[in-house]
């Protein structure tokens, strides 16, 4: 069940067998079997108050006060069944070994009858993953993460197929809930840490913000952007000003002003707008090109919605460049 897949799409924590049942691996180290590996599903059979201390009992604890309070509330019940789990575990190791197709058939027949199992969720997610099918595998960790919330490795896989496709934000995020719920000795947690750590030192360089500050601005701009495509000009524009009141630097914000500007009919705003852009990057191709077509229109005159095309410039060159 701990099995994880890297951002380069291959596996690790190949570990020995579990002392107890002697056929799953041993992932997890148990303090009341002289700190030997034992497998998930031993771990959840023999964890009594003796275990009180191990970081596992402590998320188990944690996980059935919550789950308490929800079955009160929502009549919420998590379905576990170990037997399920480990064709589960049997059908990923087939699939690192390389013959994907084989453990994709097996889990996809156990997802027919098991969609309410997090981990039948998790190892079709792993599956796209080795696949390289980064948008369906996040579907399935965030199916297994509402199921199991604490499901480290979900959120591990699910940061690391964001990290595929550079969406930062969503990278962010999940790599910190694998921090707050993860065992700091396991090797994903300390792969997130160096990531969190090195990216906030690179974002309080190019842009001064902390990491909170950081991911506050992208939420602004995306709700700026989401208005922008609704064609609500004024609440875009309010939005891309105030992700500029916390980031001067943000040159998509004021490529995207531009656009509203000319939308609402103030011709010099926007060039004044995708200038300032374009002073900070001289080389961002979307403002040189709505420079130009603003420049050749009337005053007043507004873009035909027909000429519109949302895209992640940033995004799409580093895509191209490797």
């Amino acid at each position: 069940m701990l099995r994880e897949v890297i951002t380069n799409g291959s596996s690790v924590m190949k570990k020995e067998k579990c002392i107890i049942c002697l056929n799953a691996k041993g992932k997890r180290v148990c303090k009341i079997n002289d700190n030997s590996l034992i497998c998930s599903i031993c771990c959840a059979k023999i964890r009594t108050s003796n275990c009180d201390g191990c970081f596992h009992y402590t998320q188990a604890e944690k996980y059935a006060k919550e789950k308490s309070v929800k079955q009160k509330s929502e009549k919420f019940i998590m379905a576990i069944d170990p037997e399920i789990n480990d064709k589960v575990d049997q059908a990923l190791a087939m699939a690192e070994k390389g013959n994907i197709q084989l453990g994709e058939s097996i889990i996809s027949a156990l997802l027919n009858e098991h969609y309410h199992i997090d981990m039948v969720q998790y190892g079709m997610g792993v599956v796209c993953l080795m696949k390289k099918q980064y948008g369906k595998a996040i579907t399935y960790f965030d199916k297994a993460i509402k199921i199991n919330p604490y499901f480290v490795e979900a959120w591990f896989n699910k940061g690391a197929a964001h990290q595929k496709r550079l969406e930062l934000g969503d990278t962010i995020k999940a790599y910190q809930k694998v921090i707050e719920f993860g065992d700091s000795s396991e090797h994903f947690v300390n792969h997130a840490k160096g990531f969190i750590r090195d990216l906030e030192k690179q974002i309080r360089k190019s842009s001064g913000l902390s990491m909170n500050d950081y991911l506050k601005s992208m939420d602004m701009f995306n709700d700026a952007f989401a208005a922008m495509e609704r064609m609500e000009w004024e609440k875009a524009l309010s939005g891309f000003k105030k992700v500029l009141s916390m980031d001067t630097q943000h040159t998509q914000s004021y490529g995207n002003m531009g656009i509203c500007y000319c939308q609402l009919g103030k011709k010099q705003e926007a060039l004044a707008a995708l200038e300032k852009s374009l002073e900070l990057d001289p080389k961002y191709e979307p403002a040189i090109i709505n420079l130009k077509v603003i420049s050749s229109l009337a005053d007043g005159e507004r873009l035909p919605f027909a000429k519109f095309k949302s895209v992640d410039y940033y995004k799409d060159i580093t895509t191209e460049k490797k």
